[in-house]
């Protein structure tokens, strides 16, 4: 017998560390899909030809007819200095490699499901379906990229790239609602309940509404512009996969929403509950309604308008189109989400569950908004809900600063915290505040917003003529009316992105002048420094004729005698305007004829 004489490669610690963050990001992918009901293909190192290229995918996961791959990727930063330091050119297009398998996935889909089912022969989903029932998603995901530019997404449009909050919010949804997830994934897709599954044998994919019966038809709620509410019981399995809950730090780079994660503690308690007692909660559940709902008479099934239904009290039947993401749930998201589905059917407390998901229902209040023009703006729907949303939870768990911030910015999309909120999202995506600024709690970022806007930044932004404001500038530039009110959504995206730009021409002479405490561990990122950097330029705009170049901050700050990363920082706690006052201020009147 001859001994295998070759010696195992003893890894670096640096190489461990490496190891070990791709393999934490390469199972938190994966859970995503597996704990959302989807099944692992595995394709890593598996190449296959198609498109007269061979090619290779990371993983693949498949519901129905769903096919989602997934691609991961660590820049490998070192092996490009490494080449670089050698003379060597380093060239290689990871995206563009993967955007052409994509294509070639795309353009030759039966073979593809042939080299599928060569790796798993016994899958159902596999074997149910042809080439052209499927439907398939190239997923991206790139450690640690905080966000993508839209020329980039726009190079590689079969790619659908994952920034870092966008995995670390599907990680940790998967986590708490398990195999209920899915419908949130299939928002994500833009897929309806149609697109799942195999039509029926006559081509068609009709599928029936959700019927109830209303128990209260409120015609006098006291709320304006004709919105109407309607309480009926529904089954916690048809609030799962119609409801979708439109949550401020989620996938969608939308700031006009207000939601809260969910907090799987509490899903757990209330889960708790319902298995051990078999009962349901008796509060309602707040959900909007689409639009094409129908009213009938339960004793006639004959239709009924909307305005009609009162005259029927007890005898009003809703019908709701059954489609995924249809519903908002505007408050009882973690009620409705304790009856998650388990993807582990054969856990003792999802069996139970099973059943109670069909068998009990919960009470819910569905909004209807009226067909007018106000209403056509989805903006005001969300102004509408999140004042509800306040409303409601106002003597319930309190609300974080953050979170009512983004609520005071729906409500009021010109107030200064509206507009200072825009703004950081604006300066968040490029130099010098690249990624910095922490807009979801999903994501550790070294800047916290709420007292940067609170403190200083929104009464600078604030969209009001007045001289230490950036709105006065803005209507001398744009020639409007010193009486003109911010308003239009057009209007509001033209100030933001002018506030944005003066901002970004201040910071970067910041920067400049401080780099080496550019970081987040010395005083300079810190909320104590940056407001006052913010009260100082707000407090001298009229004594600079309004905002300045990068030229003149630069001058400005060239004079500031501080050394940000001593331990023993003169500035602490609430003191921004007493540095603004005392450091800063003298500077700009200095300066202020350069």
């Amino acid at each position: 017998m001859v001994k295998n004489t070759k010696k195992k490669v003893k890894l670096t610690k640096e190489q461990k560390a490496e190891n070990k963050k791709r393999d934490t990001f390469r199972k938190q992918i994966e859970d995503i899909f597996v704990l959302s009901g989807f099944q692992k293909i595995n394709t890593n190192g598996k190449q296959f030809l198609l498109g007269n290229r061979q090619n290779e995918i990371d993983a693949c996961f498949i519901y129905k007819n769903i096919i989602v791959i997934c691609e991961d990727t660590i820049r490998d930063l070192k092996a490009k200095e490494k080449a670089l330091e050698k003379g060597e050119s380093y060239n290689r297009n990871h995206k563009l490699e993967k955007q052409e398998t994509s294509e070639a996935i795309k353009n030759n889909k039966n073979e593809f499901l042939i080299f599928l089912k060569g790796l798993v022969p016994n899958s159902e989903d596999l074997l149910n379906y042809k080439a052209n029932e499927l439907k398939i998603f190239y997923l991206y995901f790139e450690y640690n990229a905080s966000n993508y530019d839209e020329m980039t997404i726009k190079r590689y449009p079969d790619l659908v790239f994952i920034d870092t909050p966008t995995l670390k919010y599907f990680f940790n949804m998967a986590k708490s609602i398990k195999a209920s997830f899915k419908y949130e994934l299939f928002r994500f897709f833009k897929l309806s309940k149609s697109d799942i599954g195999k039509p029926d044998p006559s081509g068609n994919r009709e599928i029936k509404p959700i019927k109830s019966s209303i128990i209260y038809p409120d015609s006098v709620t006291g709320f304006s512009n004709g919105v109407r509410m309607v309480s009926f019981m529904m089954r916690p399995q048809d609030l799962i996969e119609n409801c979708c809950v439109l949550r401020k730090d989620g996938w969608n780079k939308n700031m006009d929403l207000y939601q809260r994660l969910i907090t799987p503690k509490r899903i757990k308690s209330i889960r708790e509950h319902v298995l051990k007692n078999e009962t349901t909660f008796l509060n309602n559940i707040i959900v909007t309604l689409p639009d094409n709902i129908r009213f009938f008479r339960s004793t006639s099934n004959a239709q009924v308008q909307l305005d009609e239904i009162n005259r029927y009290e007890n005898d009003i039947e809703i019908q709701i189109p059954s489609d995924y993401n249809s519903m908002a749930i505007i408050d009882g998201q973690h009620r409705v989400y304790s009856y998650y589905e388990d993807n582990d059917s054969n856990n003792t407390s999802e069996i139970k569950m099973s059943s109670l998901r069909k068998e009990l229902n919960l009470l819910v209040t569905g909004i209807i908004y009226p067909k007018n023009e106000y209403y056509k703006d989805d903006l005001n729907k969300r102004k509408f809900e999140s004042d509800l949303f306040v409303s409601i939870n106002k003597n319930a768990k309190p609300v974080d600063a953050d979170t009512l911030i983004q609520v005071q910015a729906i409500m009021n999309p010109s107030s200064g915290e509206a507009i200072s909120r825009r703004v950081i999202e604006i300066l968040n995506k490029d130099e010098p505040f690249s990624s910095m600024f922490q807009l979801s709690k999903v994501v550790d970022a070294p800047i916290k917003t709420a007292s940067l806007i609170q403190y200083a930044l929104s009464s600078l932004l604030v969209a009001k003529n007045n001289s230490n404001t950036f709105y006065h500038y803005w209507l001398i530039k744009n020639g409007k009316e010193s009486t003109f009110e911010l308003s239009s959504s057009n209007d509001i995206k033209n100030y933001s992105q002018y506030c944005a730009n003066c901002l970004k021409e201040y910071f970067k002479a910041i920067k400049s002048k401080f780099n080496s405490a550019w970081n987040k561990n010395s005083k300079l990122l810190k909320v104590i420094s940056l407001n006052a950097f913010i009260i100082a330029l707000r407090d001298t705009l009229e004594t600079v004729g309004g905002p300045r170049n990068y030229d003149f901050y630069f001058k400005v700050v060239s004079g500031l005698k501080i050394d940000f990363n001593d331990p023993n920082f003169n500035y602490a706690g609430a003191q921004y305007s007493k540095f603004a006052k005392h450091e800063i201020i003298p500077l700009f009147i200095q300066t202020k004829d350069y």
